[in-house]
């Protein structure tokens, strides 16, 4: 099983001409398979990054979709060993 690295690049909304918080609905798929939703707030230019645990097999082709009032821009990536928690996945 691999996890799967979600990356926030962007998140905000334009509220009188100033950047504002903002939430979005986030969905995670491995293959054809929703594997993960994720509801994310605030407001970013910088990346951040989450590791999820979503049980998929490794080599499946992982993608995200989000619903955002505002602007957000995100990616996804198999990893083989989680940082958060240094765990070996089995191969």
């Amino acid at each position: 099983m691999s996890s799967i690295k979600l990356t926030v690049k962007r998140l905000y909304q334009i509220c009188d001409e100033r950047m504002v918080n903002t939430k979005a609905t986030v969905r995670v798929y491995a293959g054809d398979r929703l594997v993960a939703t994720e509801e994310v707030t605030g407001l970013t230019e910088s990346p951040v990054s989450k590791y999820l645990h979503a049980g998929t097999a490794p080599g499946q082709a992982v993608r995200v979709e989000w619903d955002c009032e505002g602007i957000a821009e995100m990616t996804v990536a198999e990893v083989e060993r989680c940082p958060c928690c240094q765990h070996n996945e089995p191969e």
